[in-house]
């Protein structure tokens, strides 16, 4: 190693043997308990203040040595009510090494780590008695204060106030706290919340705040120029001239001056900024210019401020819907006495809006506001989630409101529409002509006219909604001209609307909460069901809908019942029940259920039908369903099923059946409707059937046919088995068996009937005697059949040792097989 490299690495240990030396030096000649007992004597001279800490101890914070302060408070007043409640984690005192060498106590910085301060208002205090002594503070100046992680909250005498979370920063003092030649902040506080009443939640409000400011005196001592000024909310920065004037103690002078201006310059905001998050969950989006100009100027707590905020350019687009507000400008004043004075206007796109607000800033002040908007309704398109889309017609909302704390907000406001048209969700069928005038307030809503047109549909809506607790109540008449349900059902094929994040707005200006009321319709239709006034109470418990009992005209009969929606607006399931009274069956069915009547005439009984979501004629796969009753005056329709039956028989073709005394008991199981027993006259004739028919037209049915004496007349076979299969009444019976599909039926007979008949009139040898006379024959449903010809001649018996010689009953059901099995 060279000789200077020596020196140097000798020079430097001697340093550092130096530094320890001092460092060695300080820490053994602090005077460790009179530090603490100056603490001690500090605080207990403190008038009307309790301080507290867990303990006090010499320690390092890097490279310097000082005092920590562990789990220190400080509470003002130290009895009654708290002013000032102050609590920290840890303090750490620096302290001058050089002094304590000489055991002496000079402080260079403190720093704070972790500390919550609550500030409240208790109103004014009451002027101190004559002669009463003077609190004491503190004695020990901090030239530099650091602190990390502070929380700060301010409460007025009702319980509103600011909140600023997550503050870091230093502060820099030079000469004393009443009389500074100079001051350096550096702060910023990570969130910032506004509490506007005791109740009420905490509101963010944008974020981070940040100040930075140097103040300097430049020849008068009691001023402090501002040399260095900016404040910062969110992305917006503003600048901070001015001066802070601290009037001497000794010449009678109260608290700081100022005399500060806070300017920005215009700059852009938009709704993807983090500092506007609480606005950005909407789906619109926005962004535009804004710029303002505030002066505060007094003596401490009286300052009176003026200022002017700007917002030009500012657009919003929400899907398809844009447009822009050229301009809004609002100013303010405050005065010494705490009273205040705001207005603003603006307008753009056809949207105009005005402002006016007064009052009283004190705690339990009055203030008195109102605020009007007027725009197109198309404005309203895609700012909030699932809400109607509006292609014409104007909007005006005006609302009116008074401030008095502790007292909720009183709010008055009113809601106007005229000529408004669109699309609304749900709806096959655009709203047409919306005119509506509603008013309300914090405690209730009234819907003064609401008239609109939906497909063919008038609707008129009057009433008024409560709010209550745990739901509102509200009680309405609803009256439609006329209903077609198609209208307002979904459109087939339709997709499902748009899914939004942004959850759906908390508080609508009538909210739906439990209601009763009155539903009136002129005319309803279903299919093809048509039903005239009908009226029905309603009444809806926040989840379930009950319209109960309902009341209608079908043609010249009616119809009475009850409907119950379960989770209306969750997964809806329905329970219908109705008693029809002379109705038209085919209209009944049309409307009801997805299963068409072959059979018109009147219908009295009872339809009871349950299923999943709403009541609908549609095909739905959870719809149970028991339909009994009769029906009067029926005709049955020339369906090809009908047809099919009537030419298998040889019967003669009419243009219609009458059908009469008619009884049927019929269930739904989905997607079949099971007929249990269905009976009544064909003109002469008396039927019974059941069995089922399916949405995929799909028929399984068995009909008994009881034959009127007037329908087997002639040569026929019906009228040669009549002669010996007639039951008491002098029909014939024949049992039809009908399966395949409604439009191409396939007929089949089942002659068992007709021969249980004949063998209790008859013995073995008559039908024998049939049998050759049926093969002798020409068939009439079928003229000549060789086969059948053949097949009875060969049935004929030949020997005993013929088994079917033997059993003639077997022979005729086998020729009586053939016979209607053509």
């Amino acid at each position: 190693m060279s000789r200077g490299l020596r020196i140097a690495a000798l020079a430097a240990a001697s340093l550092f043997g130096v530094v320890v030396l001092v460092f060695a030096l300080a820490w053994a000649l602090m005077p460790r308990d009179w530090i603490e007992r100056q603490a001690l004597h500090q605080a207990s001279q403190m008038k009307g203040v309790a301080v507290q800490w867990k303990r006090i101890t010499p320690a390092f914070d890097g490279l310097a040595i000082g005092i920590k302060l562990e789990g220190l408070s400080v509470r003002i007043p130290a009895t009654g009510e708290v002013k000032t409640d102050a609590r920290t984690n840890a303090i750490f005192v620096r302290m001058k090494l050089i002094p304590l060498l000489f055991r002496r106590v000079e402080v260079s910085s403190a720093k704070i780590d972790g500390a919550w301060v609550a500030l409240y208002d208790r109103g004014p205090e009451p002027a101190p008695a004559s002669g009463a002594p003077s609190a004491h503070g503190f004695a020990v100046l901090v030239p530099r204060l650091d602190f990390h992680d502070v929380n700060v909250r301010t409460r007025d005498t009702l319980g509103s106030g600011m909140e600023l979370k997550g503050l870091d920063g230093h502060v820099e003092l030079a000469g004393s706290l009443e009389a500074p030649a100079a001051i350096r902040v550096s702060a910023r506080a990570e969130s910032l919340y506004w509490k506007p009443s005791l109740q009420a939640s905490n509101v963010p409000l944008p974020s981070p705040l940040d100040l930075n400011a140097s103040l300097e005196s430049k020849g008068n001592a009691e001023v402090l120029q501002i040399t260095k000024g900016s404040v910062g909310l969110g992305a917006l920065t503003s600048e901070l001239v001015g001066s802070v004037r601290f009037p001497q103690k000794d010449k009678g002078g109260g608290g700081p001056e100022l005399d500060l201006r806070i300017t920005g310059k215009p700059q852009k905001v938009d709704s993807g900024e983090r500092a506007w998050k609480a606005l950005a969950s909407l789906p619109a989006k926005w962004n535009g210019t804004v710029s303002w100009n505030i002066r505060a100027k007094g003596s401490a707590p009286e300052v009176v401020t003026d200022g002017t905020l700007t917002v030009s350019g500012l657009s919003v687009s929400a899907k398809d819907n844009s447009f822009l507000v050229n301009q809004v400008r609002a100013d303010w004043s405050t005065r010494a006495d705490r009273t205040f004075v705001a207005n603003a206007a603006g307008g753009g796109s056809g949207v105009t809006l005005s402002f006016h607000a007064g009052g009283s800033l004190a705690p339990g002040g009055v203030t008195n506001g109102v605020l009007v908007v007027r725009a197109p309704a198309s404005r309203l398109n895609g700012l909030l989630p699932n809400t109607p889309t509006w292609r014409s017609g104007n909007l005006e909302c005006r609302a009116s409101f008074e401030l008095k704390p502790p007292a909720k907000p009183a709010v008055r406001w009113t809601i106007r529409g005229t000529g408004i048209e669109g699309t609304m969700q749900g709806l096959a069928h655009p709203v047409r002509g919306l005119e509506f005038d509603v008013e309300g307030s914090e405690a209730e809503a009234t819907v003064r006219s609401l008239k609109t047109g939906i497909g063919s549909t008038t609707v008129q809506v009057t009433g008024t909604l409560v709010r209550g607790k745990p739901l509102n109540t509200g009680t309405f008449r609803i009256a439609l001209d006329r209903l077609i349900a198609e209208e307002w059902a979904p459109p087939k094929g339709s997709k499902a609307p748009e899914k939004v994040a942004a959850p759906p707005p908390t508080a609508l200006p009538i909210p739906l909460g439990a209601f009763t009321g009155v539903v009136e319709v002129g005319e309803a239709r279903s299919g093809g069901m048509r039903v005239t006034n009908i009226s029905a109470p309603v009444r809806f418990d926040g989840a379930d809908l009950v319209a109960s009992p309902i009341k209608g005209t079908i043609g010249s009969g009616g119809v009475e019942g009850s409907l119950t929606i379960k989770s209306l607006f969750g997964k809806p399931s329905y329970v219908l029940h109705l008693d029809v009274k002379r109705a038209p069956v085919e209209q009944v069915a049309a409307g009801t259920i997805p299963f068409s009547s072959a059979l018109t005439g009147f219908l009295t009984g009872v339809v009871d039908l349950s299923g999943q979501g709403l009541p609908s004629a549609l095909p739905n796969e959870t719809m149970q369903g028991l339909l009994k009753g009769t029906v009067e005056d029926g005709k049955l329709k020339l369906s090809p099923t009908v047809i099919g039956v009537a030419r298998s028989l040889g019967l003669p073709e009419r243009t219609e059946m009458p059908v009469a005394d008619e009884t049927h008991t019929v269930r739904i199981l989905g997607s079949k409707l099971v007929i249990d027993q269905a009976r009544g006259d064909l003109g002469g004739d008396k039927a019974e059937m059941n069995g089922s028919v399916g949405l995929d037209h799909m028929l399984d049915l068995n009909l008994l046919l009881r034959l009127a004496p007037s329908r087997i007349k002639g040569s026929t076979v019906l009228s040669q088995l009549a002669q010996y299969a007639r039951d008491a009444d002098g029909r014939l019976p024949v049992m039809v068996k009908i399966t395949g599909l409604d439009r191409a039926p396939k007929i089949s007979f089942n002659v068992n009937k007709a021969l249980q008949v004949a063998t209790k009139q008859l013995g073995h040898q008559v039908m024998t005697d049939l049998v050759k006379n049926l093969a002798r024959r020409p068939d009439s449903l079928r003229k000549v059949d060789s086969t059948l010809a053949a097949d009875s001649a060969r049935n004929q018996p030949k020997s005993p040792a013929d088994s079917t010689a033997k059993d003639p009953l077997k022979k005729a059901t086998d020729a009586l097989k053939q016979i209607f099995r053509k």
